[in-house]
């Protein structure tokens, strides 16, 4: 598995602390400024927020990592799991994993790995205006979901 480019936008990037950005985060190389086309809305739940990203017009900003040497098929499953992706049925996942063109910032392009999100979104979603999941949280002093937790939990 080493090699596999990611592009991260939410709670998966080294911006914020959870348990399971904490397990995946030593084993990637990067975590560049990156962005690439869509859009992104935000969700609140008991325990903090997490974005959702659609495909289209927009721009999301986050950061691309490569997959180092120690990375495997344990750290995807633990990320697919993470995404609520399971990759022998879209139907029962929150999330898509598909392979995005993805702009680096210090230039260049790359093919990577993007969680897409898989459901209908509900009109009341909050828009994350210019794409950056982690200045929508900083402007607002809003904390992440998982920020902090001891267990690995869902986003």
């Amino acid at each position: 598995m080493r090699g596999v480019w990611f592009f991260f936008y939410g709670t998966l990037t080294g911006d914020h602390d959870n348990p399971v950005a904490q397990q995946v985060m030593p084993l990637m190389q990067g975590g560049q400024c990156a962005s690439l086309r869509g859009r992104l809305r935000a969700v609140r739940t008991g325990d903090g927020w997490y974005p959702v990203f659609q495909q289209g017009a927009g721009r999301v900003v986050g950061r691309i990592y490569r997959s180092g040497r120690s990375f495997s098929a344990r750290q995807l499953r633990l990320l697919d799991a993470y995404e609520n992706f399971d990759p022998r049925s879209s139907a029962r996942s929150e999330y898509l994993r598909k392979a995005l063109r993805v702009r680096i910032a210090s230039g260049g392009w790359v093919m990577a790995q993007v969680y897409v999100h898989n459901r209908a979104w509900h009109p009341g979603l909050p828009v994350i205006a210019g794409g950056d999941f982690a200045a929508f949280l900083r402007n607002r002093r809003l904390r992440a979901l998982g920020a902090g937790l001891e267990g690995a939990r869902r986003r």
